[in-house]
């Protein structure tokens, strides 16, 4: 079974996107004199977007490949977007005329449900097949991930986390982190392959299936690894 790739259309759409999103950040960021590290950092999160949506525009070329591109929206570049924006201005989405969205995404437990519910499902075999199957699926899955990604780090960064003990922050990201690492472990170690539409691709670097799948599995659990690295240095070096 293959699936077609993203048209122009769809390409289009992406760095459409991505193009207005930097054009508005640093509108605001030229004017308010936001240090310049914090500019790349929002830019570099950006380029991984896109480069993202490379990895996600024809699943079946490879799940190493796919698996990546899902990791670095909800891993690599989560945290590039909000390191982007100064820890007073990620504070300010606290305040109260902000609430009407602010009490949804920023809340901690509602953070640490949709990013490991995002986490389970999409790695159902029944759900990650429809996104395999046919690649228009792909993008919208991989805009949820970003959207987890970006709710979970914002519990893990000062001045966005609604958890006022850092050492409680660091445990929640931790546990939160766990599934995912699971997740990895599973697809490594698996002595078959367990998404059908791979059974009959071959891979990008002529692989087998099952070393594709192995090799997913390791990429998703060196993604993770930042996630849980920096939820066990707010729990093990808090001061408070």
């Amino acid at each position: 079974m293959m699936s077609g790739a993203w048209g122009s259309a769809a390409w289009l759409g992406w760095l459409g996107a991505a193009l207005l999103v930097l054009l508005v950040y640093f509108g605001i960021a030229l004017r308010a004199r936001w240090a310049p590290w914090r500019m790349l950092c929002f830019a570099a999160g950006v380029l991984g977007t896109l480069l993202a949506a490379w990895g996600l525009h024809d699943p079946l070329q490879s799940m190493t490949v796919y698996a990546g591109a899902l990791m670095l929206l909800g891993q690599g570049v989560s945290p590039l977007l909000l390191l982007g924006v100064p820890r007073e201005h990620r504070a300010g989405w606290h305040l109260p005329r902000r609430r009407w969205w602010a009490q949804w995404l920023l809340d901690p437990w509602v953070a640490v449900a949709v990013f490991m519910l995002l986490t389970l499902a999409l790695n159902v075999p029944g759900v990650f097949d429809t996104a395999l199957s046919n690649a228009l699926y792909s993008a919208p899955f991989g805009v949820l991930l970003l959207l987890g990604g970006l709710m979970m780090w914002a519990q893990l960064l000062d001045g966005s986390r609604g958890i006022r003990r850092r050492w409680l922050a660091g445990l929640v990201g931790w546990l939160a982190g766990l599934p995912m690492m699971l997740v990895a472990a599973v697809w490594v170690w698996s002595p078959h392959v367990l998404y059908m539409p791979y059974l009959d691709v071959l891979c990008l670097w002529n692989l087998s299936p099952l070393q594709d799948q192995h090799y997913a599995g390791l990429v998703m659990f060196i993604a993770g690894f930042p996630l849980q690295l920096r939820s066990a240095w707010m729990l093990i070096m808090s001061e408070e």
